[in-house]
């Protein structure tokens, strides 16, 4: 779900402890819709870990080499 340009998303996990935690180039699993292909991507926001469940709210974006 896409909220003020930015990407939210819940996931189910296998944990119990509580975490906060803001990456700045996490890698993440995503379909990249300009290449049709599954590929890793950084990931910029926010994550939290609750029991059984991660919610994160950020940004993916592609890096461009020069």
């Amino acid at each position: 779900m896409t909220i003020f340009n930015r990407v939210l998303s819940v996931e189910y996990r296998l944990g119990v402890g509580f975490d906060l935690e803001f990456p700045d180039s996490r890698p993440v699993w995503v379909y990249n819709t300009n290449t049709g292909n599954t590929e890793t991507m950084p990931f910029q926001g926010v994550i939290l870990h609750l029991p059984l469940c991660l919610v994160s709210f950020g940004r993916v974006y592609e890096e461009v080499y020069e």
